[in-house]
């Protein structure tokens, strides 16, 4: 019998969980999901990725609340609150001690989603999670300017100028209700970047020769799968927002030409024959199609957008779930990962699952034998899973 995908997910959600997650520098109280597995004596600080793992700590709360699992609905959120506490940790006890915009809107997302949870299983939340939220939405503040138009900068460098951060920004400011700078920040994006006849957006505008008084813009124009996420999360968001049923149409049409655009751009065929979303590679890219992923799923499960993109998001949601589970390395945690041949037979107590980095192949042809599995990639393949889990939901 096929797994649910709510099983699907919850196998991630386990095996990330098992086979990353570590305490930040042993302080107690305290969880990172490690950079890599086996974990390294060393290794870089990504917050970026913590944010998403975070994010995905919390798609698994919401979707054990839906099921009415109430005990592990409530351990998904508090290896979230122990996440923030890690990245304080890390961050010298400050979440805001960060020099990129994208990496402060992306935690900025998770901790509104937190506050979310908390409030719907108890009630209440942490004085933390208030704090640290208001202190990144200044920080966010400071990022957006009229300097090329409007949009925000991409770090306190200041030169560049990009989708990556102005659209988690802008979804970040329509969930504090502040609709009117997103929607400029949106504005600035379609106006900016927006490739309309592939229905993408472009990377984004760099500053050459800041502060020279000769100052000359130049538009990047790399495509990358993550770009397009948060901005049809966004478009569907100013679309309840707005009371205008013309702006609203505008906004629900927005949406449905992206998730268009990425059925036809950011797609191959998988190993059952149908599209599913391309990988972008290991590394930060090792995020890029699961966060794209996650905003197809709320497409997929909004009731506000026209029905052929609506079934599109979730085809391409399933399929490329299907393609992950189904290309997955199973196994015993206690045996050799590495050796292709390991499978889940005859063990003791619960397998974990790795994840191909590219959903049209098989963990076995991308995962070399004997190489470290990244974070990035194994926080994607779960954001696939739980965004596949939320449409089959709806």
């Amino acid at each position: 019998m096929s797994e649910s995908p709510a099983h699907r997910a919850a196998k991630a959600a386990h095996s990330v969980d098992h086979l990353f997650g570590s305490r930040a520098f042993r302080v107690p109280g305290t969880y990172l999901g490690a950079v890599a597995f086996p974990h390294p004596r060393r290794g870089p600080w990504h917050y970026w990725w913590q944010a998403h793992l975070m994010e995905a700590f919390l798609d698994a709360a919401a979707r054990e609340r839906r099921a009415a699992h109430a005990d592990a609905a409530a351990w998904a959120r508090s290896r979230a609150h122990q996440l923030l506490r890690g990245i304080a940790v890390h961050s010298g006890g400050r979440v805001t001690n960060n020099v990129f915009f994208d990496d402060m809107a992306w935690l900025s997302l998770a901790l509104g989603r937190l506050r979310h949870e908390d409030v719907a299983a108890t009630g209440r939340t942490t004085r933390t999670v208030k704090d640290d939220g208001v202190a990144l939405a200044r920080r966010l503040e400071a990022g957006c300017d009229e300097n090329l138009g409007g949009g925000s900068w991409w770090n306190t460098t200041r030169d560049y100028k990009n989708t990556a951060s102005t659209a988690p920004v802008a979804l970040s400011f329509l969930r504090m209700h502040r609709v009117e700078e997103a929607h400029a920040l949106l504005m600035w994006l379609f106006d900016t970047l927006f490739d309309a006849e592939r229905g993408v957006f472009l990377d984004g505008v760099r500053l050459i020769a800041a502060g020279s008084g000769t100052e000359t813009t130049a538009v990047d124009p790399h495509v990358y799968t993550y770009n397009s996420g948060p901005v049809l999360g966004a478009a569907l968001e100013l679309a309840q927002h707005v009371t205008d049923p013309a702006q609203r149409k505008l906004w629900l049409d927005r949406a449905a030409r992206l998730v268009h655009g990425a059925a036809r751009e950011f797609t191959v065929e998988g190993p059952h024959g149908l599209p599913v979303l391309k990988g972008q590679g290991g590394g930060d890219a090792g995020l890029f199609t699961g966060i794209l992923a996650r905003y197809l799923g709320e497409a997929a499960a909004s009731s506000q957008l026209e029905p052929t993109a609506r079934m599109t998001a979730r085809a391409l949601v399933a399929a490329t779930a299907d393609a992950l589970w189904d290309g997955r390395r199973e196994f015993d945690p206690d045996v050799d990962f590495s050796r292709p041949g390991v499978t889940a037979q005859t063990v003791d107590h619960e397998t974990v699952a790795v994840f191909s980095p590219e959903p049209s192949r098989h963990a076995n042809d991308t995962q070399r034998t004997g190489a470290p599995v990244e974070l990035s990639t194994q926080v994607q393949a779960w954001t696939v899973l739980e965004a596949a889990a939320l449409s089959a939901d709806r």
